[in-house]
């Protein structure tokens, strides 16, 4: 009996062979769930620097269309930011050098001004160390000169409008952004907006300072008819005469007709700008060793960009 329970705790025990080939199973079992969890945090990681970067960009952005005038933006890669020659310009006597070194100094810590304005350029960290490049690049958008002898468009929209979205107007012939515009029915209602009337008979008539013979004879506006209000067919709620807006008048423009000369150039080709198209790239570097140098090349290197468009809504 006692050789019997001997033997039978010797049968039990692990050989140092089993132990070797046990450690070497658990070893290779190991091996992907390492690389899975390390992949698994390089991905987040990654995820992480990606979620920053649009962040940023979305910010930067934003607070260029919210708060730096459409003038003041000036067209490059880097974008600049330019207020010295706009001290005459109406409308503009707020943003003045304090207001440029504030808004600098928030938007783009460490740019500095340069001949050109400052440039919307600079490196930012984020709490891991990451370091991003960002650069906001400016086009602008101008009229072309072939449209000059273009007259505004007018069409009905269509009676689905305002249920439905308003029936558009034809190809535009020239390859520019264009801007329409629906009759506002609050101000053809009221008395203050038919402020000028053309002389009735403007053969046997002059100008008399008050009343005028052609549009063109204006102080800088344009003259609202006015007779000119919506009668449309088929609408009987109220009496005949009434003024009704179930199929109204668009009226399509081209940046020539729609605004004034921008203050910032003499060039022909740019004098008449009403869009700039801002994109914002950011760009890092996701190597190890060039955590801190956005601009290394190589395998490591990432980038977002973001588009957007800013319109002059001073026009």
């Amino acid at each position: 009996m006692r050789q019997n329970n001997i033997f039978s705790r010797r049968s039990s025990a692990f050989t140092l062979l089993e132990i070797i080939l046990a450690m070497a199973i658990l070893a290779a079992t190991m091996v992907p769930i390492f690389y899975f969890m390390s992949k698994g945090a390089s991905d987040t990681d990654i995820n992480v620097s990606r979620m920053y970067a649009v962040s940023r960009a979305s910010e930067v952005l934003n607070a260029m269309l919210d708060n730096v005038p459409f003038q003041a933006l000036r067209a490059g890669i880097p974008g600049f930011i330019r207020i010295d020659d706009l001290a005459a310009v109406d409308g503009y006597e707020k943003y003045d050098e304090a207001w440029a070194i504030k808004f600098v100094t928030t938007v783009f810590p460490g740019s500095e001004k340069t001949a050109a304005g400052w440039p919307c350029q600079n490196i930012v960290k984020d709490p891991r160390g990451q370091y991003y490049k960002i650069t906001l690049r400016v086009e602008d958008m101008p009229s072309l000169p072939a449209t000059t002898n273009l007259k505004p468009e007018m069409k009905q929209i269509g009676t689905d409008y305002p249920g439905k979205a308003p029936s558009d107007f034809g190809a535009f012939p020239a390859p520019e952004p264009t801007f329409s515009f629906l009759k506002n029915p609050a101000k053809l209602l009221s008395q203050a907006w038919h402020q000028r009337k053309y002389v009735p008979n403007p053969v046997s008539q002059m100008s008399d300072g008050t009343t005028f013979l052609f549009e063109t004879e204006l102080p800088g506006k344009v003259s609202e008819n006015h007779e000119n209000f919506y009668r449309d067919d088929g609408y009987e709620k109220y009496q005949a005469s009434a003024f009704r807006f179930s199929n109204p008048t668009a009226t399509r423009m081209t940046q020539r007709m729609a605004k004034s000369m921008v203050s910032y150039t003499n060039d022909e080709n740019f004098k008449y700008c009403g869009l700039k198209r801002l994109i914002i790239e950011v760009q890092w570097n996701i190597e190890k060793a060039y955590l801190q140098d956005p601009d290394q090349t190589g395998v490591g290197l990432r980038r977002i960009h973001l588009i957007t468009i800013k319109a002059d809504i001073d026009v």
